[in-house]
């Protein structure tokens, strides 16, 4: 039975295997490959003695990702297979250091039986490398199978259903529990930083390294970027239900810490709060306002905010929060008066509302228009949920445990 017919199993037919030739322009891109910038990776090195690399399975601004053998381990040790993540070397030993080492240390070195542990990307394994771009950190991770960037394309119209998302959604406050709990902000929740675990790890030995191409280098000329191969087709099997699924929270690599941020510039700009748009001090309660910002693009394939502007569709701020205050309600004068005062009373008037808002010509957040596919009490308790979630006023917004207890959460079964 395929996902069409029933969403909590996956498809019969897997997608074809992506191959593309590489290129200059594709993934980070050839221009990265600089003294301070990446490192250039060769299928079959050997880093810290101990780990081969095997493939490329992703990349990112400030890293690429590799499938290696940690050839300590015995053959028939499943565990052998990790992820190796190396960053360029400008995130360590520069002005633009990086907090990702030490809060992945310190979320990895807590109590294991504490609630949102396990949904956490742990650190295995770190060191540093030095290269001819210069000195990166090495990360090593257990391996992981898909982002729900990607994973929401296993459904019809890439809408990933309730029991599914409702495991989604537990499982990511309890991650910003555990954190939050640490003293670490995430910063940065989107669907490409959400991670589908590996359901049968020996894919990758049956699966992923017999049928998946490995890419053709030559040393001797200059560095070509080499397309990845993530594992998308190779950590779980058909007769796998979705809703059994586990996920978990990862690439920490622009989070702060509570009472230190790295930037006070942080979220994908669609998915930021209002404390952030208006320039306003923001805490742990901003990461609880970018997990609601993609919920309704996972559920109903919606997006939430975009702040464009006629007649070209370009970006502004002011829109964004226009959308805001139509979907969630003025923002509070206790918050208007912390943030950047040129900004605030060129949008906002003395009640929270916008001056000058181009008329909003969508839906309310509890309509049809705005929640499609959902229906009677899925929908009215999922609104509920983001209403609650996403409290314009962070001081008001609800404690991950809290949200837990809601009934769309809680009471749906």
């Amino acid at each position: 039975m395929d996902a069409v017919n029933n969403p909590t199993h996956p498809s019969s037919e897997l997608p074809p295997i992506v191959a593309t030739s590489p290129e200059e322009d594709i993934e980070e891109g050839k221009d990265v490959y600089r003294p301070g910038g990446f490192h250039p990776v060769h299928i079959g090195d050997v880093y810290n003695t101990r780990y081969k690399v095997l493939n490329k399975i992703g990349y990112g601004v400030y890293s690429t990702v590799w499938l290696v053998e940690d050839t300590e381990k015995e053959n028939g040790d499943l565990c052998r297979y990790l992820a190796l993540k190396i960053l360029s070397a400008e995130c360590y030993g520069t002005e633009n250091h990086i907090f990702e080492k030490e809060i992945l240390q310190k979320l990895r070195d807590g109590d294991p039986k504490q609630l949102g542990y396990d949904q956490i990307c742990h650190l295995v394994d770190d060191f540093e490398h030095q290269g001819p771009n210069g000195s990166h950190l090495c990360l090593v991770f257990h391996l992981i199978g898909e982002t729900l960037e990607s994973f929401q394309e296993w459904f019809p119209e890439g809408r990933i259903p309730n029991q599914v998302m409702r495991r989604i959604t537990i499982q990511m406050l309890l991650a910003l529990d555990y954190a939050h709990d640490h003293n670490v902000i995430h910063t940065d929740i989107k669907p490409s930083n959400i991670f589908v675990k590996i359901r049968d790890i020996s894919l990758i030995n049956s699966g992923y390294l017999t049928q998946v191409p490995v890419p053709q280098q030559d040393r001797t000329e200059q560095y070509s970027v080499i397309p990845s191969v993530p594992l998308r087709r190779y950590y779980f099997n058909s007769s796998d239900r979705f809703d059994h699924f586990d996920f978990i929270l990862g690439d920490w690599g622009v989070s702060s810490w509570i009472d230190r941020h790295l930037t006070e510039n942080i979220e994908p700009v669609a998915l930021r709060s209002p404390e952030v748009l208006i320039r306003a001090p923001w805490d742990q309660t901003t990461d609880l306002w970018n997990l609601g910002a993609i919920l309704l693009e996972l559920f109903c394939a919606v997006r939430m905010f975009i702040g464009a502007v006629p007649p070209d569709g370009h970006y502004e701020v002011k829109q964004h929060l226009a959308e805001i205050v139509h979907l969630f309600g003025p923002l509070p004068k206790s918050l208007l008066e912390k943030g950047d005062q040129d900004l605030v009373q060129s949008i906002f008037d003395d009640d929270g509302m916008h001056r000058d808002a181009i008329p909003a010509d969508t839906p309310g957040i509890s309509s049809e228009g705005f929640t499609p596919g959902l229906e009677g009490r899925v929908r009215e308790h999922f609104v509920s949920f983001l209403l609650m979630l996403m409290r314009t006023n962070p001081t008001e917004r609800p404690s991950p445990e809290d949200l837990l207890r809601h009934p769309w959460l809680d009471a749906l079964k």
